[in-house]
């Protein structure tokens, strides 16, 4: 089996070298990098695209949630901790694990070996795929409007817009809903035949794209309601797949 890269990103240095060190022995996976802080975790994670992040919460610079909102490639994620106040917010980015500071030798493996059956447990059967992680969302949303929550269907959202923590959801009809989790947590959710990201703010839903124009060297996409949107240039191949 090829081996899983992963990138540990922790500003402890002890607790770093011994995870690396554990993760160098190991015969499934490869150590990609070491980040000691949230700026450097986001270049990593885009530049190297590791399998498998470790990430401590609470990063310096850019914390966990941050790094994760703003990264344009979503590895799988095994979060560190220093107490369980975060444990909440972390499965709901799609964690495999929590583990809490300081890490045991035996807890790490038993985090690592859950990876392993997270990534070898997928049903092949054509062009089909699927995997525990992927838990897409249905055809219809559950979405907060006052003191109520409102039924709408996907194919009438046209796009998401992060907004720090939150994310907006609009709609063909120019309403607008906010919901409490990230960018990156709905685009897990989401069809990827449906809904693509073309900036790190942005998902859109390629049913209602309308245009697609360049201004001198940028990439616009026009959404129903005079909507525009700047394509962002590590996006530019997912928009580059609908051209014939």
């Amino acid at each position: 089996m090829k081996k899983i890269s992963v990138v540990i990103a922790d500003a402890d240095h002890e607790q770093r070298r011994r995870t690396s060190k554990i993760l160098r022995c190991s015969p499934s996976f490869f150590l990609a990098g070491e980040c000691t802080n949230g700026i450097e975790a986001l270049k990593d994670i885009n530049a190297l695209e590791p399998q498998l992040l470790l990430i401590d919460v609470d990063l310096p610079g850019k914390n966990a949630w941050t790094v994760l909102e703003s990264a344009s490639h979503l590895p799988a994620l095994i979060f560190i901790a220093r107490s369980g106040i975060h444990a909440l917010k972390a499965f709901e980015h799609n964690a495999l694990d929590y583990i809490l500071k300081p890490i045991r030798k035996e807890r790490l493996h038993q985090a690592l070996d859950k990876y392993i059956k997270w990534h070898d447990l997928k049903i092949d059967n054509g062009n089909l795929e699927i995997s525990i992680n992927k838990s897409e969302l249905p055809n219809r949303i559950l979405v907060e409007n006052g003191r109520r929550l409102e039924s709408i269907s996907l194919n009438n959202v046209t796009y998401f817009k992060a907004d720090r923590d939150y994310t907006w959801i609009y709609t063909d009809n120019n309403d607008a809903y906010l919901s409490s989790l990230g960018i990156s947590s709905i685009e897990r959710k989401l069809d990827k035949n449906r809904f693509i990201r073309i900036h790190r703010s942005y998902i859109i839903n390629i049913e209602h794209i309308k245009t697609l124009h360049r201004e001198i060297t940028r990439l616009f996409v026009t959404l129903p309601n005079q909507v525009e949107i700047n394509v962002g240039r590590n996006y530019m191949p997912s928009i580059k797949q609908l051209i014939l």
